[in-house]
Formats: structure tokens, sequence, C-alpha cells
């Protein structure tokens, strides 16, 4: 199996080097061409300088041609300048998304987003299995671009799927990684604008709102500014006297200053959202032209229809009106023409048009952005598997050769693993570091990625739906003044009430080390009480303990099932090998390891000096 591994792998490695290869000459080809344009339009540039000063001295008509000329082509240039520009950073871009790819094959995460700002406090099963942190399942799937792509991931993350959505996303996922090149383009796109990051929940309130009854009536008086103009025509005709246009100049300022607190209001609340829109624009338009033909895929592409140019439109309006903050442009321009008006009429009319379907549009962009995460991570690591959700209440879980997907596969042990109907316990035993912990959280990840949608580590995988729960890192809080002892009390109070509600799918437990605040009686007690409890509730699970008499009383009970892991002890050396055994665990390792850290144990067994 490992070696199939390493061929699996090495497919995907390829790719992603062919591909930063390609993007490292390609960006080195556009920047050779970017220094020789600008070369170009300064040389251009001097040109039209200097026939344009021999015109002025001579006065011959044929050199004013040729400025005519050299404009043109400086025009031409200039634009041409630009798209080789948005070539040599569309392929730098590239260049960063394969080197990060290939730093993410070997489970080195350059990426600096953690995901932290989606954790929520007290959330069933988060903190516990490491789903965002420095090293954590977001940072292993995300590759997402925008606030609202990551918030999507955060959501399926920490949400289960139901199993025909999570069919939906399995499908969509496979179609997606036919397509490598698409999901790249998309990232290096995103990146090519900075503000396609930003954060469009102001977006979202803005759009509901509508402007009052009275100033929508209002905005009829930007027509004045076809009497300014033609005032200005009269005067330049020399048919009337400047000062009629200075009243008209009077009046045009006076329905601008009625407007004046709307637009600024805006403009502020906005902010660069002009640059963020026409960016989403321009993904989207990547999303209208993609080949993909999952069901999922069809129900959003129908959402999003001329999404791109209407994006882009309201983006180009936005940038419009930010023009007013340059003072020039507002005196010569803006003024006479009453630009702030025209400008805000266009974007009332366009919300008419289209703040229903700019939810949809978002969403869809969202849910692309999560898919490519999917996708990139199935891509990535072909071999791992789609799992098999099915639709049944009661928990079954079956795997073969399951692993921690947070672990490199060639130091990942793999473990087999089954559980199947309600109330249901499986009491995992061992010495300190033989494993119990990760393998909690081994289950607890795979099941997570299984509910999301996404790939598993393991050569096949079964599961029913089940609402995940974990107590593994319970801590003390200041704040609250709890010890970590009546923290846990309250998290495995929270495990209760969950499995009373009346649910669909099953709560799956996982529970590593309960109630070790307090003395060995009590805990044992403790935890035989509440396994009894869970027995007779719509739930079934692990838990970790080094309590053997916990898993002598277990042997006694048909819902209780006591697996293990062992260390062993060759020639004063611990040794692990981290599998999974059935019965209890008969080995422990506690004064070996305080043996290895100084403590003499042996001392217990003699007499204290006088």
């Amino acid at each position: 199996m490992e070696n199939n591994i390493e061929v699996n792998q090495s497919s995907s490695q390829v790719f992603f080097e062919t591909e930063l290869n390609k993007a490292r000459q390609a960006e080195a080809g556009a920047s050779e061409q970017f220094a020789q344009l600008s070369v170009a339009r300064v040389a251009i540039f001097l040109l039209i300088i200097g026939l344009a000063w021999i015109w002025n001295r001579t006065e011959q008509n044929f050199w004013g041609i040729g400025v005519a000329l050299l404009l043109v082509v400086f025009l031409f240039l200039m634009k041409k300048h630009q798209r080789v520009r948005r070539t040599r950073d569309f392929q730098k871009n590239l260049t960063t998304v394969n080197e990060d790819e290939l730093e993410r094959l070997g489970f080195r995460f350059k990426r600096t987003d953690t995901g932290v700002q989606h954790q929520e406090k007290d959330h069933a099963y988060a903190t516990d299995l490491d789903i965002f942190g420095e090293y954590s399942l977001y940072k292993l799937l995300n590759r997402t671009r925008t606030s609202e792509g990551s918030r999507r991931l955060a959501n399926w993350l920490k949400n289960h799927a139901a199993p025909d959505e999570i069919s939906k996303r399995q499908q969509a996922s496979s179609n997606f990684t036919e397509h490598p090149h698409l999901m790249q383009e998309w990232e290096a796109t995103a990146l090519l604008h900075e503000a396609a990051a930003g954060n469009v929940g102001v977006l979202r309130a803005w759009v509901a709102e509508s402007l009052a009854t009275e100033l929508a009536a209002m905005l009829r008086l930007r027509w004045f500014a076809v009497i300014t103009i033609i005032i200005a025509i009269l005067i330049t005709a020399g048919i009337i006297p400047t000062w009629v246009l200075l009243i008209s100049f009077l009046v045009n300022g006076l329905i601008l200053r009625r407007f004046l607190p709307i637009i600024q209001d805006i403009t502020n609340r906005t902010g660069s959202l002009g640059k963020t829109l026409v960016a989403y624009g321009d993904l989207l338009k990547n999303a209208e032209a993609a080949p993909f033909q999952s069901a999922w895929w069809a129900q959003r592409r129908t959402l999003i229809d001329h999404s791109a140019r209407e994006l882009n439109r309201i983006g180009q309006l936005f940038e419009r009106l930010d023009y007013r903050n340059n003072p020039f442009f507002s005196l010569l321009i803006g003024l006479p023409t009453l630009w702030d008006l025209h400008c805000l009429a266009a974007i009332e009319n366009w919300k008419k048009a289209n703040h229903t379907k700019l939810l949809d549009w978002l969403d869809v962009l969202a849910d692309i952005e999560a898919m490519n995460s999917l996708a990139g991570h199935a891509f990535a690591n072909p071999e791992c598997v789609t799992p098999n959700v099915l639709s049944q209440e009661a928990v079954f879980i079956k795997t073969t050769a399951m692993g921690h997907p947070l672990i490199p596969a060639q130091k990942r042990v793999s473990n087999d693993f089954g559980l199947e109907g309600t109330g249901h316990t499986m009491l995992v035993t061992g010495s300190n570091m033989s494993g119990k912990s990760t393998f909690l959280r081994t289950i607890g990840l795979n099941l997570v990625l299984a509910q999301m949608g996404a790939v598993v580590s393991a050569t096949a995988f079964s599961c029913s739906p089940v609402r995940i729960f974990s107590s593994m890192r319970t801590q003390d809080s200041l704040e609250e003044s709890t010890s970590s002892f009546y923290a846990e009390l309250k998290r495995l109070r929270k495990l209760l009430e969950l499995a009373d509600e009346n649910a669909s799918s099953a709560v799956f437990y996982l529970l590593d080390e309960i109630l070790k605040g307090t003395n060995s009686a009590d805990r044992h007690r403790g935890a035989e009480a509440l396994i009894r409890q869970l027995h007779a509730k719509n739930a079934s699970g692990l838990v970790s303990t080094h309590d053997l008499e916990l898993g002598e009383w277990g042997a006694t009970e048909n819902y209780v099932h006591n697996f293990h892991f062992r260390s062993d002890v060759e020639n004063g050396q611990l040794h692990f090998d981290y599998r999974l055994y059935e019965g209890i665990c008969r080995s422990f390792n506690a004064s070996e390891l305080m043996r290895m850290m100084g403590i003499n144990i042996d001392l217990t067994n003699k007499p204290l000096p006088k």
C-alpha cells in the first residue's frame, strides 16, 4: 500500500512541478517583454515631445501629423503594456499556486490564513479535532482566495451535509479534478485582484436598502445638467453672457448639496467595493465558461447567467463615483454634468434590477471556491478514496487502512475500524504516547471530511450520517472562574443534551481520558455511569482511558467493546507500533517514561531516610 501511495503522490507532484516550471518560464518571458515595452513607451514619448517642439518652431503641419500618429502608437503600446503586465502577474500567481501545492504535499503550509476567525466557542468538535489553526484540516484543504470562499469552506467543515448533498459534492469534486488547470486559473485570477479578498458584508446590507422616496424623485433633477451644457454652448457662440453659466453652476451646486450626505454615506461604507466587485465579476466570467457537467454545478450554473457582466457594471459605477474625490474632476466635470447624481441613479437602477440576484451570485462564487478546495485536495492526494455515506439513522462506520489526514503518508500508521449500531461504546486503553488520542482524532477528522463531501485517508470508508461530538481538550477558564474538571463536566452535559435531541442522525462521541480531574474512584464511577447513560440514547462512540477497571467492567457489558494500543520496552527503549488491537491493554509505560526522565521510581520500594 505504501508503494502505491508514493506512486499516486508522485503523479500530482509531477503535475505541480511541470506547471511551476511552465509558469516561471512564461513569467520570465512576459517580464522581458514588459521591460521592452517600457523602453519603447519612453522612446515614443520623447519622440512626441521632439516632434511637437519642431512643429512649434517650424509651424509645418506634417510634423503635427507625425505627433498624432505617434500618439496613436503610444496609446497602442500603453494598452499592450497593460495586457503584458496582467500576463506577467497571472503567471507569477500560477507560480505561487504551484509552489503552495508542492509545499502542501510535504505538509508545509505557506499560507498565513489559519481559519481561526471562523472558530466557534464550544463547537461540537472543531477545537479538539484541529479543524482550524496553524496545523489544521482547514490549512490542508484551503485553496480559497476570497473572504466569501473562506467562510463557505469553514461552514462546510463545521456543519455536516445531508447524504444527497454529500453525493452531489463528491460528483462535483470528481468533475473539478478533471480540469486542474481551471482550478489553478481560478486562484491565479483571484490573486490578480487584491480586493478579491475583501469582505462584501457591507454590500449585502447596502443592496437591501432603498433610497428615500423624496430623494428618489429628486434624481430627475440630474437632467438639469443638459441646460448647463446648452448654456455653455450659447456662451461660446457669444449669444448670452457668461454670468448665466455661473447661475447654472450655482443651481447645480444646490442640487448636489441635497444629495451630498447620501453620496458620502455610500462612498464611506463601500470603500473599495468597486474593485472588489470587478474582481468577482472576473472570477464569475471564468465560472460562466467552465465546462463542468455535474448536477451540483448545473444547479449553480443557471444562477450566474450574465453575472460577470452585471458585477463589472456595478463595480465600474462605484469606481466612477469615486472620481468625485479628484478636485479637478469635480470642478471641471462633476459640477457641470451633475456626475454624482447620474452615478447614483445608475446604481439605484442596478439595485432594483439585480439586488435579488446578487446574493445568489456571491453564494455560487463561495461554493466554487469551497469546491476548488475539496477538488484540489483530492487531485493532490489521489491515494485518498471517496467515502460511501449511507442514508440510515443507526451508526455505521467501517473503514480499511484509515490514517490521520494531517500525518504524512510515509509516517502514517493506518488501522481498520468498524462500529455498528446505536448505544455502543468502544473503550480504548493503552499506555502513554501509544496513539489513543491520535486514533480518536483520525476517526473524527475522516468523518468530518466524509460528511463535507471530501475524500478521506483510507483505502475504503463507509459511514452513516452522524453528529460528531468530542471532549478532548477541556481547559480551565479564569474569565468564567471554572476549573478544567468543571469545564469537562459542562462539556459532557452538552453531549447528553445533544444525544437527547430529536434528530435523524445519531451522535458519535469521542471522549479522551474523561473525568481526569478527579480521583480514580470517582473517575471510574463517573465514567461507568456516563457510558450506561449514553447506552440508552441515540449515540455511540469511543472513550479512551487508562482505567483498567473500567475496561474490566466493560468486558461484562455487551454494548461495550474493548480495544487497545500497546507499547514494548526493549533494552531500555520504548517502542510503539500504533496498531489497534482487540481487548484490554495489559502493558503500561508510565514508570518506564518516568525512569527515562530521571525519576528513580525504585525509591518507592525503599524506606525514607530518618
